[in-house]
């Protein structure tokens, strides 16, 4: 008598590395995005992606929902995570007032 694939595995799981296949700092750093996003609206500024990594572009607003000084750019790293040169080149560009880095 021959035996199904699903009695070979036990509880009929299967194999579950094929499920997580994203390595755990990929998934720090959409975490840290998302709550850097969340922050940024608790705070009640206006947040836009403006590419897949980490950068945003952030308008505070008043408590009134004016806008307070202009767009500034935003990295945002995690852990130790280095610097990459074209981040570098982008702050040089932007200046130390329109680009900040925020670690998580």
């Amino acid at each position: 008598m021959k035996q199904s694939s699903q009695d070979k595995r036990p509880y009929g799981f299967g194999n579950t590395n094929r499920r997580f296949t994203r390595s755990p700092r990929k998934v720090a750093g959409d975490i840290a995005r998302d709550r850097f996003a969340f922050d940024q609206a608790m705070k009640g500024n206006d947040c836009a992606k403006i590419c897949k990594g980490g950068d945003f572009i952030v308008q505070e607003r008043d408590f009134f929902g004016n806008e307070v000084d202009k767009p500034k750019t935003y990295q945002i790293k995690t852990g130790d995570s280095k610097i990459t040169e074209a981040e570098e080149k982008r702050k040089r560009q932007l200046g130390r007032n329109k680009y900040k880095i925020v670690r998580y």
